[in-house]
């Protein structure tokens, strides 16, 4: 076994008692819920997350080990572009292209956690290597898994067109690629149809509510903020890093629909900073490819990349370690998601029926009580929690978790739901007895 293969295997390893052993974040609470109401897609994302979750209902023996068919095939992107990267790059350079996919803050680290990023790399990852198949043999069956590829990423987060926008440079100036696309689009389109059914069923069943909701979050600003640009700028360059960025962008070695790839996504999302606040994670779809891009300049590239490699394994150490042993000091930091709700959860057991002011606590209220509790219907945001009818409590005493400061939406205090006890938590959550008519 090579170098590359005893790396492959002992990170999964690793990864699978890293991931067990973390909590889950209220975000992934929330997605496991979607597991206990399965649908063919839900109002916040595509399905496929919440497919995952269901499988990983089977192994929930440690903190987090429901995560693991996700961790499992979000690891198995590795394992796709290791093989479409053959061709393009040495074994040496393979090695440090796994290096960074592995230590990357964004996409190593986040490949612990399950958000629908991980179904989505696995997809877009296993579309880019059906491209290359199909533009060497353009058929019908290729034509048929290349589009069946793109239909399943598609079920997994919208960021999956994406991968068509980083190819339309090639459609309009290769002569060869734009034949093909004329010849075989009917049996791409067919191939996503097909793989992104249940995304459209249920958009179609719902007045197309999830990608309204998608647009509008990204592109529904009517101002412009200049932070918007200037944090998503600046946190791309941190994340992808100085060195790695600069050799990427050296780089003439690849061929160029590695560099659509790795910039499309980016400039796309540099453009949307202008209709409205973008996620850092985002693009994360570009990474590989710019980490392939890094890797094809070794060996003038090793001694940076390297100790680009130690930096973030050092950095993604420490943070297991902070999130697993929770010092106190810790609880106040961006990754409080991890336990902002433990002291809730102590205080809410024995009190039934219970609600959450939010899609966010409910789920994790859930996951932790091991007992349905459900948001409050039209408290908040939108979301998976307001299409429930057990989000509508009925006649009699019911509990509700807030913060303090929260006020009972208009349609319940109108018609007699009445606070007649507070129950303190800690200096952010309460608890409220309510009384319903």
């Amino acid at each position: 076994m090579n170098y590359i293969k005893k790396l492959f295997w002992i990170s999964l390893a690793v990864k699978l008692v890293l991931s067990g052993l973390l909590p889950l974040t209220s975000d992934e609470a929330y997605y496991w819920v979607w597991s206990r109401h399965l649908q063919l897609s839900y109002y916040d994302h595509p399905p496929f997350v919440a497919w995952l979750f269901w499988l990983g209902d089977f192994f929930r023996f440690l903190p987090g080990s429901v995560r693991w068919p996700a961790v499992i095939l979000g690891h198995a992107t590795l394992a796709v572009w290791l093989r479409l990267l053959e061709p393009f790059l040495s074994e040496n350079q393979r090695r440090q292209f796994l290096w960074l996919m592995l230590l990357s803050p964004l996409v190593g680290g986040s490949s612990l956690v399950v958000t629908p990023d991980l179904p989505l790399m696995f997809f877009y990852a296993l579309s880019v290597a059906m491209y290359f198949k199909w533009v060497e043999k353009p058929n019908a069956k290729m034509s048929l898994l290349f589009g069946l590829a793109m239909g399943l990423g598609l079920s997994s987060k919208y960021m999956m067109v994406l991968l068509p926008l980083s190819l339309s440079p090639l459609i309009l100036f290769s002569g060869q690629i734009r034949s093909l696309v004329w010849r075989w689009w009917p049996v791409i389109a067919l191939g996503v149809l097909i793989g992104s059914m249940p995304v459209w069923i249920w958009n179609i069943m719902n007045d197309f509510a999830s990608i309204k909701f998608q647009t509008a979050h990204g592109l529904g600003r009517k101002v412009w903020k200049a932070s918007w640009t200037v944090e998503y700028v600046l946190a791309q360059i941190g994340l992808i890093f100085p060195i790695v960025l600069y050799w990427a962008v050296r780089t003439r070695r690849m061929p160029w629909v590695f560099h659509f790839m790795a910039w499309s996504p980016l400039l796309f999302f540099f453009f949307t900073t202008f209709r409205g606040y973008v996620e850092v994670n985002w693009p994360i779809v570009a990474y590989p490819a710019i980490f392939a891009l890094a890797a094809s300049m070794v060996p003038a590239a090793g001694s940076s990349l390297r100790f680009t490699e130690i930096l973030w394994g050092t950095l993604i150490s420490a943070l297991a370690v902070l999130i697993i042993v929770q010092p106190p000091w810790t609880k106040s930091l961006k990754f409080r998601e991890f336990n902002q709700f433990d002291q809730l959860v102590e205080v809410s057991k024995p009190l039934e029926p219970l609600f959450a002011r939010s899609y966010q606590m409910a789920a994790k209220l859930h996951f932790e009580q091991n007992r349905p509790v459900f948001k409050l219907h039209g408290m908040n945001r939108k979301d998976f929690y307001d299409y429930l009818r057990e989000s509508d409590p009925g006649p009699g005493t019911y509990y509700l978790a807030v913060e303090k400061g929260d006020v009972l939406p208009i349609q319940y205090s109108s018609n007699g739901h009445k606070v007649v006890e507070t129950i303190p938590v800690d200096d952010r959550f309460e608890i409220w007895k309510i009384e319903a008519p």
